[in-house]
């Protein structure tokens, strides 16, 4: 797809074909916006099928997706407008059922974009926890809330190291799939696609775990772009509850990202559950805005509406 997005731009979308994440084998779609030839903003979306219909979420994996803009963009208000016309055209040719578009803006105050929120058929507002890099480790560490240092105590009494280990993936994915089997999560990430992340020549994605006595206890896998560091999939065996060693893991993910030089290390959002929210906070994570736009239905035709319908009496139920 190409075509004019307003005063300036011009709009593209690649098509690629995505590892097997799910089952329906979704598609990458990359919408871009340029202003004079340089990129100037884009939307990322996964495209899956479902119940023989086509669906779009903007990088739903655990990460935030777009709208994304240049950070030295003089406009980005307008580069946003301008992906979500081209955007609208673009769900209204796929007959989109619809989806969801993460908008992470990051900033106290920040309200929902008028231009994305018109495409949706209702916003969620919610929240990531930010912390704060800038000022170096001493300030990081004078973040913590003294339950969270007394916790890193007691890991290192207990014998909890800190390391870099790429080759524990297949041991952390192991603990991951327990917990996924635990928590009833449909469908985990195969570990082909996590050695794929984990195989870019880039080296944005970078595993950390954790051992106790020499055994291996939790991993998580951090993801590191435009001076942030995002604590993104982790795997932790129940015996890291009693050693305290998956705050010690994220306390370290944090450190390592400040001594690299991030601005900031995202610890996530957590679906409005308080003992999570307390938990980040205890480590100086600020709550940030972050918004999901759901995608209005771009089509009516009997076999949506036959969806909409068994949704809608499992709702009641």
């Amino acid at each position: 797809m190409e075509g004019a997005c307003g005063a300036g731009f011009a709009a593209r979308s690649g098509w690629l074909e995505a590892l097997a994440l799910t089952d329906f084998r979704p598609r990458l779609a990359i919408l871009c916006a340029r202003r004079g030839g340089r990129l100037a903003g884009a939307v990322p979306v996964a495209v899956s099928r479902r119940f023989g219909m086509s669906w779009a979420r903007s990088l739903p994996f655990g990460t935030y997706g777009g709208p994304l803009t240049a950070a030295d963009d003089p406009d980005p208000g307008a580069v946003r407008a301008a992906l979500a016309r081209a955007f609208d055209e673009w769900l209204e040719r796929e007959r989109i059922a619809g989806g969801e578009v993460v908008h992470a803006p990051l900033v106290a105050g920040a309200g929902s974009d008028p231009a994305w929120a018109a495409l949706a058929g209702r916003v969620t507002a919610g929240a990531a926890h930010i912390v704060d890099l800038t000022a170096g480790r001493e300030a990081v560490q004078a973040g913590l809330r003294g339950a969270t240092r007394r916790g890193l105590r007691h890991a290192e009494r207990a014998g909890v190291e800190f390391h870099e280990r790429p080759e524990a993936l297949a041991e952390v994915h192991a603990l991951y799939l327990q917990q996924s089997r635990e928590w009833g999560l449909a469908r985990p990430y195969p570990l082909a696609f996590l050695r794929a992340v984990l195989a870019q020549p880039s080296a944005f994605a970078r595993l950390f775990v954790v051992t106790c006595g020499g055994r291996l206890e939790a991993g998580m896998m951090a993801l590191s772009g435009g001076g942030e560091t995002f604590l993104w999939w982790s795997g932790a065996a129940r015996a890291s509850r009693r050693s305290l060693s998956y705050p010690y893991l994220i306390h370290g993910i944090i450190e390592h990202a400040c001594a690299a030089g991030q601005r900031r290390a995202n610890i996530g959002s957590s679906g409005g559950r308080e003992a999570l929210h307390y938990f980040k906070e205890g480590m100086g994570a600020v709550p940030l805005p972050i918004f999901t736009y759901h995608l209005r239905p771009r089509r009516a035709d009997l076999r949506y509406r036959v969806y909409a319908l068994v949704r809608a009496a499992r709702r009641r139920t």
